[in-house]
């Protein structure tokens, strides 16, 4: 018989409830397992990785402050997530490094330097980089709502649910985003449609 399979959602949730008994340990495998991906996503927003970096260090520091209060999240990447997300806007706007008059964002997600998928290394080299190349069009013509839930689910593969705690909407609203941003990609390319939809919601 197999031994069963320990999903990683499980082995977070594991590690939260031992850091909030008080196990340095339990937060240290959190930093080290989130705190790129905590970094690479505050940097949508400030493209500043100092300044980003250390508002992942005070996230995790607040965590450890208040651990003892905290609550067990239903996905603590998400939780991680709409922290990084929150204390890099809130910190940009306070510092003045994020200007915006009705304190919403206003950033542009830049998708240049984004790698593709690994499923898309079956395509043939010069179709990938003609793909790149329309993506990047295309991505950068969306409002910057149907930007940040497409980069949330493409990229960080997160859920509808998880999507809607970090953007602080419902789930409907969520999905609402990712379609109207599907439907620019059908209007101006049918193919690039296509392929997003396969790995969007396989």
């Amino acid at each position: 018989m197999k031994p069963i399979e320990t999903s990683s959602s499980q082995v977070d949730s594991q590690l939260w409830s031992q850091l909030k008994n008080g196990s340095e340990w339990a937060l240290g495998r959190l930093v080290k397992k989130y705190f790129n991906p905590l970094q690479n996503y505050g940097c949508k927003f400030v493209p500043s990785e100092d300044f980003v970096k250390d508002c992942v260090q005070e996230v995790f520091i607040e965590v450890w402050q208040r651990r003892e209060r905290l609550s067990t999240p239903v996905s603590v990447r998400a939780y991680l997530l709409s922290s990084v997300r929150k204390k890099v806007l809130r910190e940009g706007f306070r510092q003045r490094i994020l200007k915006d008059e009705q304190h919403e964002i206003d950033t542009i997600l830049d998708w240049h330097s984004q790698e593709l998928p690994h499923e898309w290394a079956i395509i043939e080299q010069e179709n990938v980089e003609l793909l790149t190349q329309k993506i990047t069009i295309l991505l950068d013509k969306l409002p910057k709502r149907q930007r940040e839930a497409i980069y949330l689910q493409f990229y960080q593969n997160l859920n509808r649910d998880e999507i809607a705690q970090i953007m602080e909407v419902n789930p409907q609203s969520v999905s609402n985003l990712v379609q109207s941003a599907l439907k620019v990609f059908r209007t101006h390319w049918q193919v690039i449609q296509v392929l997003l939809g396969v790995i969007l919601f396989h």
